[in-house]
């Protein structure tokens, strides 16, 4: 127990190369050590889950009340909280299609209610005059680009069909390409966000887990380790790029 309080940090560090080379062991093939890992990461994200629910949830707002504030009455969310189950039943699943039904009901009335209250008011806030007091040309000219792009993307919903007339095509061609564009930048925001991941990792693995290696094989044990544990994680990677080899050879 001293050897671990003593090398806590180090050996949280090392756990954290692992999974990370684990994770990204994939972009090579699919090996048992990538899959380990992944069962890792799940189990605890279920076990955090459970957690979460009963300390953040549960107990602060269901169980709390009736034992710390005397609110029997929350007793009742109990019951309606075990109506999901009867969907397992096939003789009272009508039992759970009523909660469900509650809920989803519920749900959608939030949805509306946000809508209203959230992006009623930016829809029309976005309607800006081309000109008044205080305005530049080159705010006039921001409104008119926001007009023009509004409205051409709004073509192509409406007018996406076979028109003859010549303004209502082209204009739903253009909103088409504006429409591109935008989820052309969507998806430059994801890679750069799934790149902002990679370079958090190899910052790690650069600043934390390379200096962790030199003090690991200073000790013995860490030379024991660290050599065998380095020689297997290769052995399993070269066995799986040999099989995804193999079979790509007995597809051809």
């Amino acid at each position: 127990m001293k050897f671990l309080e003593a090398h806590s940090p180090l050996i949280i560090v090392w756990l954290g190369a692992l999974s990370t080379f684990a994770v990204y062991s994939i972009l090579f093939s699919e090996n048992r050590f990538y899959r380990f890992f992944e069962h890792v990461f799940l189990g605890a994200a279920a076990g955090l889950g459970v957690y979460i629910t009963w300390s953040q949830v549960l107990k602060p707002m269901w169980w709390d009340k009736m034992t710390v504030e005397g609110l029997w009455y929350w007793v009742f969310a109990l019951v309606l909280g075990s109506m999901f189950y009867f969907t397992y039943s096939k003789k009272h699943v009508w039992i759970s299609r009523l909660i469900f039904g509650l809920f989803m009901g519920m749900a959608a009335g939030g949805l509306f209610r946000e809508f209203a209250e959230i992006y009623m008011p930016q829809i029309l806030k976005s309607m800006k005059p081309l000109a008044g007091s205080g305005m530049t040309v080159w705010d006039t000219l921001n409104v008119l680009v926001f007009y023009a792009l509004l409205f051409t993307s709004m073509a192509y919903f409406f007018f996406s069909f076979d028109s003859k007339n010549r303004f209502l095509a082209r204009s739903a061609a253009w909103g088409r390409w504006f429409l591109m564009i935008g989820f052309g930048a969507i998806f430059g925001a994801t890679v750069m966000g799934r790149m902002t991941l990679f370079i958090g990792r190899f910052n790690f693995l650069v600043n934390e887990w390379l200096p962790a290696v030199g003090e690991t094989w200073h000790y013995t044990a860490g030379k024991v380790l660290m050599l065998p544990a380095m020689a297997f994680i290769i052995f399993l990677l070269l066995r799986a790029i040999k099989r995804k080899r193999a079979e790509k050879v007995t597809e051809q």
